[in-house]
């Protein structure tokens, strides 16, 4: 009896020391999954954040929404899957999984007017003179639609050779009459070398296309130049990607988000279907007085680890005064470095200090923009901490004139800012800008060149403007704001300089459902009183307009073309117009806007708006 007793104890013990550890492995699971346990208060909290976000989003205008970096299309750093490195550590060994460092950007020849208007306003800061005013973008496609890279176009005038370069990997090339005095045309011939891979003759494989056209300095903005070949095919085409590393002592943080974040670079880049050859290279630089070094080149590799070793290497110590020697590191970067010929070419230039241009150099920052548009070399420029505006200005007419975009590090700043101060960066872009990280931002730009080339160009989010009723003000009001945003989107994206004072004239939207005309008509009147409120503006009298638009029958049937809103445009003396066409949807009305010149007839830019039913006249 006694030994039973001993065996029952025994075995409860055990009992309870198992369901002991039972217990505390479920505990320590719980613990390391990182969830909190659910809760009342958490729930409360929950649903007060989802109503403030929801009423947040409900005030008034929603300011117009542009794709940035999508999430889905970073490569996850965490991911098993990354290859290892010749030092046997994985990405998983060695990435963060977050940068801090977030960045906005600007597109200046999306937004070119609004650039000319920049450039005029701040033209008191140190920097040196380019004639960007009037500028025709070529497009060199083939046969397919299909942009093609690397093509060779020279320009003439007057029997003279006024520039030559390479195209971009959408097909386009740049050129500014404004640099060349007043000639009234030009003469454009393109060199297409057709490399076709399936011949084994040499002859074959390499095919000269040229094709010739004459341009007027008064014409069109954009002109196509079509070949009726197929384009060159561009697999694993080669990438060349150079940083322009400011590495004085205050650009620490921005050096060590690029040791810390250049293999999630590398790995969103070669992850691609596309298969692009990778090469990563800098050229260093500090200023004059410098012990170190004034620039420094680290030649282009496709060896990520080399690479990485000498990133490892860079430290940002020295540079004494406010401004650094930019323009010598240009020098090496343009004409030093060997970049591919036949593939994409990205330099991006990091720095919180404007340049000196006091040196008296040879080689200035307008000989590198004007060298690097010839090899088709795009230069995107980053302002980091502290930049000021002097900065801005010189980065920006880098990066505009290479086709490229400027990139301004944010602090959580609202709005536009003059910069010079420790953490604000100057940029002055209105609302025309995106913010992401800024690792984020140099893949999206690499991943865009690469689309062009397979003819699949990235998808972004639709852009417009929106308008939601709210109580507490009134339906005109509301109306206002949303067509002030949309105009001021059309003036900064306009494709030519505007001038102040241009005389503009409002075309009646028209509505895609008859039964719905009496919503245009009131929308076309809230927009005209927001246009003749705009200084920009010199309006057309109304009066004039109703009348020319009743003897060409134009109001009568709904339907008006470009080209017969043009035609009315010439007849009133307007140098620019605004048309409409309006959808009724289930929940809201969408105008897309189209701003035209009446000249060329061109089509200068285009937004598009979103306005709640209650807004409109209709029940």
């Amino acid at each position: 009896m006694k030994r039973t007793v001993i065996y029952f104890f025994l075995f409860l013990s055990i009992i309870v020391i198992f369901s002991f550890f039972s217990c505390a492995t479920t505990v320590q699971n719980k613990d390391e999954s990182g969830e909190e346990p659910f809760s009342a208060d958490k729930k409360e909290k929950e649903e007060s954040e989802t109503k403030d976000s929801d009423e947040e989003w409900s005030k008034g205008i929603i300011e117009d929404t542009v794709s940035g970096f999508e999430d889905s299309e970073e490569l996850d750093p965490m991911d098993d899957s990354m290859k290892r490195g010749d030092d046997g550590k994985t990405g998983k060994d060695r990435i963060p999984s977050t940068s801090g460092l977030r960045a906005g950007y600007a597109d200046d020849n999306k937004q070119f007017n609004y650039f000319i208007n920049f450039l005029t306003t701040y033209n008191y800061v140190s920097h040196f003179g380019i004639n960007i005013r009037e500028r025709i973008i070529f497009k060199i496609m083939d046969n397919k639609g299909k942009s093609i890279p690397n093509a060779e176009v020279t320009i003439f005038g007057n029997g003279s050779t006024l520039c030559k370069g390479q195209s971009y990997a959408d097909g386009s090339f740049l050129f500014f009459p404004s640099e060349y005095g007043t000639l009234e045309y030009f003469d454009v011939e393109v060199n297409l070398i057709h490399y076709n891979r399936a011949s084994t003759n040499v002859e074959e494989r390499y095919q000269q296309r040229k094709k010739s056209v004459r341009v007027f300095r008064d014409g069109v903005r954009q002109v196509d130049i079509v070949f009726d070949n197929p384009g060159p095919d561009m697999k694993n085409v080669p990438l060349d990607i150079l940083f322009i590393l400011d590495t004085t002592g205050s650009m620490g943080e921005e050096i060590n988000r690029l040791k810390t974040t250049i293999e999630i670079i590398n790995m969103n880049i070669v992850s691609l279907s596309s298969k692009p050859r990778v090469r990563f290279g800098m050229v260093l630089y500090k200023d004059r007085g410098d012990e170190e070094y004034i620039t420094k080149i680290i030649p282009l590799t496709g060896n990520l680890d080399e690479f990485r070793e000498e990133l490892d290497q860079v430290e940002a110590d020295g540079g004494g005064d406010v401004r650094e020697d930019l323009q010598a590191a240009l020098d090496d970067a343009i004409q030093h470095i060997e970049w591919n010929s036949r593939g994409i070419r990205l330099g991006f230039i990091i720095t919180d200090a404007p340049p000196h241009l006091d040196y008296n150099q040879e080689y200035s920052y307008v000989d590198a923009v004007h060298d690097a548009r010839d090899k088709g070399i795009k230069l995107f420029t980053v302002g980091t901490g502290g930049l000021s505006v002097e900065g801005e200005y010189v980065l920006r007419q880098i990066s505009q004139y290479t086709y490229a975009k400027y990139i301004f590090l944010t602090y959580g700043e609202q709005g536009e800012s003059a910069g010079g101060g420790t953490g604000s960066v100057s940029h002055h872009t209105g609302a025309n800008f995106q913010t992401d990280k800024l690792e984020a931002i140099i893949i999206r730009f690499t991943k865009e060149e690469l689309s062009y080339l397979t003819g699949q160009p990235m998808e972004e989010g639709e852009e417009y403007f929106e308008a939601t009723r709210i109580e507490e003000e009134e339906k005109e009001e509301t109306l206002n704001k949303l067509f002030e945003m949309a105009v001021s989107q059309l003036v900064d994206y306009s494709s030519i300089g505007l001038e102040k004072g241009i005389r503009i004239s409002v075309i009646p939207v028209i509505s895609s459902d008859e039964k719905y005309k009496i919503d245009a008509e009131y929308f076309t009147d809230q927009l005209v009183k927001t246009v003749s409120a705009d200084e920009r503006f010199t309006m057309v009298e109304r009066e004039d307009l109703q009348k020319i638009l009743e003897e060409m029958e134009l109001q009568l049937s709904g339907i008006i073309s470009d080209e017969s809103a043009v035609e009315v445009g010439a007849l009133l003396g307007a140098e620019v117009l605004i048309t409409g066409k309006m959808y009724r949807k289930e929940k809201h009305y969408e105008i897309f806007f189209k701003f035209l010149r009446v000249e060329t007839a061109e089509i200068l830019s285009v937004t598009r708006t979103r306005i709640e039913k209650t807004l409109g006249l209709s029940k």
